[in-house]
């Protein structure tokens, strides 16, 4: 009797141990140390070679003891992602770390500390047992899939398609809402760099919002063609994306893209283009931690004249009344000067876009901050039914009138 009571104990302090896993869509992370008696994880982001960015982490923890202190400590990888580049760890270290107990609702945990030596630690009493912790609210190809599902559900006249399968073979998937002869063309897209988990989460909002009834006079005269993850093959593993190798996929629009979802991207949007005209082109990223919301506009934005002008003067005017919680946009453009050639500046996607169209087509890039607990799942799905006001209020004005 005596040696089973004591087996007993040992099978269940053996269960009673933290266990870190990571075998899922979109999971990444690399334990550094584990200590069960002080119930204290320290991880960094796994780096996977040639695949960008190692700043995402999605992991599960199982064997914790709800009601009591675990101590989550999140540092830098510390190995170089390209040549001889370590990542700042600032772009693996949200304020907040992201908390769900069933994988579908999550919340942020308590503001984290950041140490002397570049650690940053959260304090979490977790509930119950079993945990999954993230960077931010995660957005996987599998919440893609459910997402067109429920947009084409509701909206039996849609039209879902592949636009491409990637290099791994993984399908990108995305829908056209809309005639395809209707007088206006709108594209909207998101997750050229895997890590910016909010881009998707803006595109949710936004693609919810224009399968709701309000939006069912821009669906009339509008035919939109939505993708939620472009770097399927990044989100699906966790890796980051940005500055892949030898390119990521925002800087892969060049005559001969290394992607086949960009090649078939830039076809299709040259096809829609050269049958009805593009209207407007919106990309979906998340900026630096210290940014807020705001959009990068074209470099030749102060030397525009006639048409061009007007619309993109117009459009930040609308996106700036229309998008207000649970932050408003910046009410101006940025400039991405980090981007230092023509040639460079061409390969982007909003470049390419701007390139290969008319003067009344609108191309850009709609940055989300991240670093704050209002970027929950409501706060992006908020800034995307707003974009989606600014849409509506914008070809409302037929953006091709002279």
């Amino acid at each position: 009797m005596r040696t089973a009571f004591c087996c007993l104990l040992l099978a269940t302090s053996v269960l009673a141990e933290i266990h870190v896993s990571t075998d899922f869509e979109g999971g990444n992370a690399e334990v550094v140390t584990l200590d069960q008696t002080t119930q204290t994880l320290r991880i960094m982001p796994k780096l996977h070679e040639g695949r960008g960015w190692p700043c995402w982490w999605y992991f599960k923890v199982d064997g914790l003891k709800p009601g009591e202190s675990f101590t989550l400590e999140v540092q830098a990888q510390t190995k170089p992602f390209r040549d001889s580049q370590v990542l700042a760890a600032a772009w693996c270290q949200p304020k907040h770390a992201w908390l769900s107990s069933d994988g579908e609702t999550w919340s942020p945990s308590d503001a984290g500390t950041l140490s002397a030596d570049k650690v940053m630690r959260y304090t979490l009493k977790p509930a119950t047992a079993s945990l999954r912790l993230a960077w931010g609210p995660p957005f996987v190809p599998g919440d893609a899939e459910k997402l067109l599902t429920e947009i084409a559900s509701k909206l039996p006249d849609s039209k879902r398609f592949e636009l491409a399968k990637t290099r791994d073979g993984r399908p990108v998937n995305g829908i056209r809402i809309g005639d395809e002869n209707a007088p206006h063309q709108v594209w909207v897209g998101s997750r050229h760099h895997a890590w910016e988990a909010g881009g998707s989460q803006v595109g949710r909002g936004f693609i919810r919002w224009y399968a709701s009834d309000e939006a069912k006079a821009l669906r009339a005269k509008t035919c939109l063609h939505y993708i939620p993850i472009m770097d399927v093959d990044n989100a699906a593993i966790g890796a980051g994306g940005k500055e892949a190798m030898p390119r990521d996929h925002n800087r892969d629009w060049a005559d001969e893209p290394i992607y086949p979802e960009v090649a078939a991207a830039q076809k299709r949007i040259a096809e829609i283009h050269q049958k009805h005209g593009l209207d407007a082109y919106i990309d979906l990223h998340n900026p630096g931690a210290n940014d807020g919301i705001f959009f990068f506009g074209p470099f030749a934005f102060e030397r525009m004249t006639g048409i061009q002008q007007r619309n993109y003067k117009r459009w930040m005017e609308l996106a700036a009344a229309n998008i207000t919680t649970p932050r408003p946009v910046e009410p101006k453009y940025r400039f991405a000067t980090y981007v230092k050639t023509e040639e460079e500046r061409a390969r982007m996607s909003s470049g390419w876009v701007r390139n290969h169209t008319s003067d009344f087509t609108l191309s850009v890039t709609l940055e989300t901050g991240w670093n704050s607990p209002l970027m929950s799942v409501e706060g992006y799905s908020n800034i995307g039914a707003g974009l989606g006001h600014a849409l509506a209020a914008y070809l409302a004005e037929n953006p091709r009138r002279e």
